[in-house]
């Protein structure tokens, strides 16, 4: 299992982004986001960064190296499980990755 493989970890209801992102900018100092024709979060904790978008998808995929599965769970256990589509029990690979 390649650590450093990007996986997409779960899917969130892109209609809570503005919940979403009050709740994580409020837990996590270093987070950029925007609404830039689809909507994104940036997270950057502990030498990771965490994607959490809607570039390829109609929900929000929250992405991210294998090995950040530790900051994943953070994440998702702050949030309101009614803005949770879907966890990947496992792991779906992302092949928006530039290593395609």
């Amino acid at each position: 299992m390649n650590q450093n493989e990007q996986v997409i970890f779960a899917e969130l209801r892109r209609s809570d982004f503005e919940i979403i992102v009050s709740i994580l900018s409020a837990r996590f100092r270093r987070m950029i986001w925007g609404p830039q024709g689809d909507d994104w979060i940036w997270i950057f904790s502990k030498g990771y960064k965490l994607e959490i978008d809607s570039f390829y998808s109609l929900h929000l995929d929250v992405r991210g190296l294998r090995r950040s599965y530790g900051l994943v769970r953070k994440i998702l256990c702050s949030l309101p499980p009614s803005t949770i589509i879907k966890e990947f029990e496992i792991l779906k690979r992302d092949l928006t990755a530039p290593d395609h």
